[in-house]
């Protein structure tokens, strides 16, 4: 490790106190494939100098690295990002740990700890722990995915008064008191500010359509619900959802 280091130009502890000990992994979208195939590691350096001689060092010293970036521009924190974009299989964690290696000697950072996807909790890093938390294969990273997006979609109607929730690919279907059912057809499922962007009707605001509203408030509860064109918006929070459905 140490003669790759040296061909590259640069030498131990060169980064020191400039790249943050934690590292985040699958949080951003692959630039190289789909993210079942591609898993993508997240290192925040304090300046794009280091970060670029940092991303230079990942590409070129790993063949197994399918593609390394810089982020274009600082975070909020103004932190620069060093992405880097390695195959999703059986050997994820020997080559995250090969990446975690060759960092520390330009890092000195020893206490390595990752986060995995939009989790809040850092946990120490180490391969097997690796193994238990990242998905190593595109099957089992489309089962984790799809567990995440029924999970959100039920704390979405956490304030719907129901006995059940079912989620049958993008068919929603809210089991109410006395069998009761109401079933739709999920259009888009998205940050309210986005989903906003994203609408390309107006509001309909005719009285058919506020009765249409009004009926959906009472089944499905304590949320904000407008029509647009044929389907119907729902806000919870800062999460929003369209929908089409019958009446």
């Amino acid at each position: 490790m140490a003669n790759r280091i040296l061909k590259e130009g640069l030498r131990a502890d060169d980064l020191q106190d400039l790249v943050s000990h934690v590292f985040e992994i699958d949080r951003y979208a692959s630039k190289m494939g789909e993210d079942r195939d591609v898993a993508v590691l997240s290192f925040k350096v304090k300046d794009r100098s280091p970060a670029q001689d940092m991303m230079e060092f990942i590409e070129k010293g790993y063949s197994f690295v399918l593609d390394s970036d810089v982020s274009s521009g600082e975070d909020a924190k103004g932190n620069y990002h060093v992405f880097v974009e390695i195959p999703r299989n059986k050997s994820l964690p020997r080559f995250i740990g090969e990446i975690a290696d060759g960092v520390q000697r330009l890092t000195g950072n020893r206490d390595w700890k990752f986060r995995y996807y939009k989790k809040h909790n850092a946990v120490p890093f180490s391969e097997e722990r690796i193994t238990e938390t990242v998905p190593m294969t595109p099957e089992a990273y489309d089962t984790m995915m799809e567990g995440y997006r029924v999970e959100g979609i039920q704390k979405f109607f956490n304030n719907t008064y129901k006995d059940e929730l079912i989620v049958e690919g993008n068919k929603i279907t809210v089991v109410k008191p006395f069998g009761v059912k109401i079933s739709f057809n999920m259009l888009q499922f998205a940050d309210a500010d986005q989903l906003e962007k994203d609408l390309t009707e107006t509001v309909k605001m005719d009285s058919r359509s506020q009765a249409e509203v009004m009926w959906l408030t009472k089944l499905l509860g304590d949320m904000s619900i407008n029509k647009y064109g044929d389907s119907f918006v729902l806000e919870n929070g800062k999460r929003a959802m369209k929908i089409s459905m019958e009446i």
